[in-house]
């Protein structure tokens, strides 16, 4: 069954030839769930690991108010998440929102709070107080993502869960990247520097937070995939397999575009400013990949593992 067929079949509702249920309410909550890790997680990411090597040349601080808007758009996509399962799971089993709440209550809780904690923490470091609010932020983001290392049962979840975090300190921190600082750097450089300066300084920054990411994510990605898989012929034998192939390519088109920004566009910064628009379409580019990385990460999630 081809992916085109599995986002059809989860459009319609239904399920995939072969009896794997999908369905599209769980595939749009699980995307809004990942879009709100990459962003809440980048923001904290671009904060704590870009900004402060990029600071060191640079008179003015790029983007910080707008990385903190990210954030909180994060964990509001992130609560709304969690919330719209419970609901789901409500409507689908005819109950109470009460009693659709997860058994192990404990944690769920323990989510809402950790999540209200980064929401509150992103606002502060937007409009209060930048000094108290990223460190809550930032704690409050790794509580949640983090979560399954100290409470899964199983491997599978703790190794998932390393997987979500790097993916979006690289992914993330990219997106939050283009909005808060390159496209700030194409409208008006800080500090009088050049265009070309302010964004080759800013991308150096980036690029070892995203080289170590990307190795945790291949790492933790494969041993996901085989965990899951559990024998090789279900790659290409099962809609499962088949969605992880088409998420495989996806991500090795990300990774062709990291590595043109890299080798190809960063080089050219000192070109001139024309330069610097090239960057913010290439990163743009990239971005875009990701975005579709997640659509099929969504589905792949929502169809039950090989037996």
């Amino acid at each position: 069954m081809t992916a085109l067929s599995l986002f059809q079949a989860a459009a319609a509702g239904g399920s995939p030839p072969g009896g794997e249920s999908l369905l599209l309410t769980d595939v749009i909550v699980e995307y809004v769930k990942f879009v709100g890790f990459f962003l809440a997680i980048g923001a904290s990411a671009y904060r704590y690991l870009v900004l402060p090597r990029f600071e060191k040349g640079n008179p003015a601080v790029i983007g910080r108010g707008t990385a903190a808007t990210l954030g909180v758009l994060g964990a509001l996509l992130l609560i709304a998440a969690v919330f719209g399962a419970v609901e789901l799971r409500a409507l689908t089993g005819h109950k109470s929102f009460l009693q659709s709440l997860p058994k192990a209550i404990g944690r769920f809780q323990f989510q809402m709070i950790a999540l209200a904690l980064s929401l509150v923490g992103y606002t502060m470091a937007r409009r209060a107080s930048a000094v108290l609010g990223w460190p809550l932020a930032a704690i409050g983001i790794l509580s949640v993502v983090m979560q399954p290392v100290y409470t899964a049962r199983g491997f599978s979840g703790r190794v998932n869960a390393v997987h979500i975090l790097a993916a979006s300190t690289w992914l993330g921190t990219l997106t939050v990247m283009l909005l808060a600082g390159i496209r700030t750097i194409v409208s008006a450089p800080a500090g009088g520097l050049s265009r070309q300066n302010v964004a080759a300084n800013i991308v150096n920054a980036f690029t070892p937070v995203a080289l170590t990411a990307a190795i945790v994510v291949a790492l933790s990605g494969a041993t996901t995939a085989w965990l899951h898989l559990k024998r090789l012929p279900n790659l290409w034998e099962t809609d499962y397999g088949r969605a992880l192939i088409v998420k495989l390519c996806v991500v090795l088109a990300v990774v062709a575009a990291g590595w043109w920004n890299w080798k190809r566009v960063k080089p050219s910064l000192a070109a001139g400013d024309e330069s610097v628009e090239r960057l913010n379409r290439s990163a743009t580019t990239e971005v875009a990949f990701a975005a579709i990385v997640l659509a099929v990460t969504a589905v792949l999630v929502s169809l039950p593992s090989p037996r």
